[in-house]
């Protein structure tokens, strides 16, 4: 059994949070947001080439991918320990976030002049890029490294022919992993066998759909409560905002249900029915090698646990507490500048792309905003 330490942070409700954000800015915070969010799909590869040519947080980022990989190229990796020292990391990178809204919340006057604010400003800069990559690390093939690759590793191993010579199959294990996982980054060898890779995938692609599927319980969250009948955004928030009680539930998981607005739009259609995890992992365990069943089954936890953290991550940067307080520290960041370093500042900032935003702040507060024409 894992360790339950290694569970991931608990998310706060948000009413404290929602009592200190005045409430006139909350259909811009939540445009704003869902615009972001938007691009996080449709300029996915600009924000990705950003994050991994970032020379700012190049030793992190490069420190991070050889701790993943190093445990995905291990024989038998004890997960528990992975697990761990992921959730070490994590936790540190999200103390540090919360801190940083905390001061926000609590000092917003720290954004009102251009002092305070670069000051401010390089700090958050930092500690947000390095959250930025634990994101990504967490939720995108895209990159060279996924937290997931020792994990996958582990399930194909158990599921190949204990004939085979140990190291052997654990060499053929990571290249399956890094092929299904990474595609971009995975270098096979010339006698690399697809069959295995196609033979895995057709059982691991019901247990991931199971997974994923989980992520996106906002959509029957809004079908059940029966409030898809909103034809704005703008609309949705002012019915939060005058009526919270329908959704006091999601509230108190962390979850302001604006941000969910493109599950609430889709909540109208019917959605097939879901797996369960019974029926999702069936195949798999039909294919582990006999003597491999129990180290089948601390992978299969580990890939539950590490499924919440990506829960809990999306949850807290893309569904709440984050979402609403950088949106505000965006918008009142904004404020002190003209254009058109405003116009810069927030098409940076949308895109996450933290160390632009910061350049465009120390020009126009430190030189002059001629600068930008």
């Amino acid at each position: 059994m894992l360790d339950p330490n290694t569970s991931p942070p608990q998310l706060a409700p948000l009413s404290n949070t929602l009592a200190k954000i005045p409430p006139e800015l909350l259909s811009w915070i939540a445009e704003k947001h869902v615009q972001y969010l938007d691009d996080r799909i449709h300029k996915i590869d600009p924000l990705t080439q950003y994050l991994e040519h970032c020379n700012n947080v190049e030793v992190e980022r490069n420190e991070f991918i050889q701790f993943v990989d190093t445990w995905a190229r291990k024989e038998n990796p004890n997960l528990t320990q992975y697990l761990t020292e992921y959730t070490s990391r994590f936790k540190q990178a999200r103390e540090r976030v919360d801190t940083l809204c905390d001061h926000v919340l609590e000092t917003p006057q720290i954004l009102d002049n251009p002092e305070t604010i670069l000051k401010f400003w390089r700090q958050f800069t930092y500690v947000n890029e390095i959250d930025s990559l634990h994101g990504m690390f967490l939720t995108s093939g895209r990159w060279y490294v996924n937290i997931m690759l020792p994990t996958v590793k582990e399930l194909i191993f158990c599921t190949l022919s204990s004939d085979m010579a140990p190291t052997a199959r654990n060499a053929i294990s990571y290249h399956v992993a890094r092929r299904l996982i990474t595609p971009r980054f995975a270098n096979v060898p010339a006698d690399y066998n697809p069959i295995i890779e196609r033979n895995f995938a057709k059982l691991f692609r019901p247990l991931l759909a199971h997974f994923d599927r989980k992520l996106l319980f906002l959509f029957e969250a809004f079908a059940s409560l029966g409030v898809n009948s909103f034809q704005t955004l703008e609309s949705f928030v002012h019915a939060v905002s005058l009526s919270p009680e329908p959704y006091t539930s999601l509230l108190g998981q962390g979850i302001y249900p604006p941000f969910g607005w493109h599950e609430l739009v889709a909540s109208r259609c019917p959605r097939r029915t879901a797996s369960t995890y019974t029926e999702a992992v069936k195949p798999f365990l039909a294919a582990v090698q006999e003597g491999y069943h129990a180290r089948a089954h601390a992978a299969l936890e580990c890939l539950a646990v590490q499924k919440e953290y990506e829960m809990n991550y999306n949850t807290y940067n893309y569904k709440g507490r984050f979402g609403l307080i950088s949106k505000y520290q965006y918008w009142r960041t904004a404020q002190q500048l003209a254009e058109p370093a405003r116009t810069y500042f927030l098409d940076a900032i949308l895109l996450d792309k933290f160390y632009v935003a910061l350049e465009v702040l120390e020009q126009a507060f430190g030189d002059s905003v001629g600068d930008f024409l």
